[in-house]
C-alpha cells in the first residue's frame, strides 16, 4: 500500500506550495524541476532526498512509480535543486529496497516499511551549478550583500 492518490492530489495542490521554498534550502530535501509529458508545462516537486554520494541519491516512491512527477522525470529527465545548487539529472533508475536501504536512516526505513513502499528512484546527477542565474530566487542578492559587507 503506497499512499492513496487522494493524498497525492492534496499534496500536489496544497502542501507542495508550502514545502517548495523550504525544500530548496533544507538538508535532506530537494526540488525536482520537470516538464509534463503531454502538456509540456513546467512543474516543480519537493522531495525527500537521501544521498548515496556526491553524484547519486535515493528518493522513496511513496505514491508509487506511476506518480506524474516520476513518469515525467523518467520520460524527459530534468534537474533538481538543493542547498548546493541546481543539478542536471543524468540518469534515473527504479530500484528496490536492497539498493535503497543503505541510504535511508533507520526511522525512514521503518516508515517506508509501514506504508509498504517497495520501489525507489536512484538519481544520478551532475555536479552543482552554482552560477547566479541557477540559484534559488534571492540567493544571488544575499550572496552579493554578504560579499559587500
Amino acid at each position: 500500500m503506497v499512499l492513496p492518490r487522494a493524498v497525492a492530489r492534496f499534496n500536489k495542490r496544497v502542501t507542495n506550495r508550502f514545502l517548495e521554498p523550504i525544500a530548496r534550502r533544507s538538508s535532506g530535501f530537494a526540488v525536482v524541476h520537470h516538464r509534463g509529458r503531454m502538456s509540456g508545462a513546467s512543474y516543480t516537486t519537493p522531495l525527500n532526498l537521501f544521498t548515496l554520494d556526491d553524484r547519486q541519491a535515493i528518493v522513496s516512491l511513496t505514491y508509487g512509480p506511476s506518480a506524474d512527477w516520476v513518469q515525467n522525470v523518467l520520460a524527459g529527465l530534468g534537474t533538481f535543486e538543493d542547498r548546493s545548487g541546481r543539478r542536471k539529472i543524468e540518469s534515473v533508475t527504479i530500484v528496490g529496497r536492497a539498493v535503497a536501504w543503505p541510504a535511508l536512516p533507520r526511522v525512514v526505513r521503518l516508515a517506508v516499511r509501514l506504508i509498504r513502499v517497495r520501489e525507489f528512484l536512484l538519481l544520478s546527477f551532475s555536479a552543482p551549478d552554482r552560477s547566479e542565474e541557477n540559484m534559488p530566487s534571492g540567493a544571488g542578492d544575499r550572496a552579493a550583500r554578504s560579499a559587500a559587507s
